[in-house]
């Protein structure tokens, strides 16, 4: 199959035709989850790493903008889908390490509630943040994905994401406003992780 059969799979793709996504599915399937591999060096989590991907391709298949090859575009998105899974991981790793830090620590009590109380109300927050915003948000804070990135994965403009961005953060802001002075270090962890992420 050349390119030619690709882009016509891709464009019927974008109608809802499910015969093109397995078509599609069944030609890279393979050869994408071993390229996950050398990026996870796991090839149970390569394998889920493509199926969420593929999952995400048909969710938002009438959003989706392939100007380069769709070859390209789906190795380009797993290779950034693996990486935002390593970034995560490197988080949750470096959030264990704190935690364990704290465990040998004499702590507060009235402190740690404050940690967990803080850490709930925090989801709630994000939670109740509009649809489009909060997904902004969390392939932002939680995916470690650059603002181009988003952009590009949700096809809007770098302005939008900017724009969006500077709501949900002024939101979360007023909302755990009691919490001023734990919430400079979590935003700090955010842009950290921001940081990591762009290295």
């Amino acid at each position: 199959m050349n390119l030619t059969d690709d882009k016509e799979l891709y464009l019927r793709l974008k109608e809802g035709d499910e015969l093109a996504f397995k078509a599609l599915f069944q030609k890279y399937y393979s050869s994408m989850c071993h390229f996950a591999r050398q990026f996870l060096n796991d090839t149970e989590m390569a394998e889920e790493a493509v199926q969420e991907l593929f999952v995400r391709i048909w969710e938002k298949r009438s959003r989706l903008n392939i100007e380069t090859s769709v070859k390209h575009y789906f190795f380009r998105s797993v290779r950034n889908h693996c990486l935002n899974q390593i970034q995560h991981q490197k988080i949750k790793q470096q959030y264990a390490s704190r935690i364990k830090e704290l465990s040998v620590q004499e702590i507060d009590s009235d402190q740690n509630y404050i940690e967990v109380d803080l850490l709930e109300r925090i989801e709630k927050s994000i939670d109740s943040l509009p649809a489009k915003r909060q997904e902004i948000f969390r392939l932002s804070r939680e995916q470690g994905l650059k603002y181009k990135e988003i952009a590009e994965e949700l096809n809007i403009s770098i302005k939008t994401v900017e724009a969006q961005m500077g709501l949900a953060l002024k939101h979360l802001r007023d909302e755990l406003k009691d919490y001023k002075n734990h919430l400079m270090s979590l935003f700090l962890l955010f842009k950290n992780s921001r940081k990591s992420s762009k290295g």
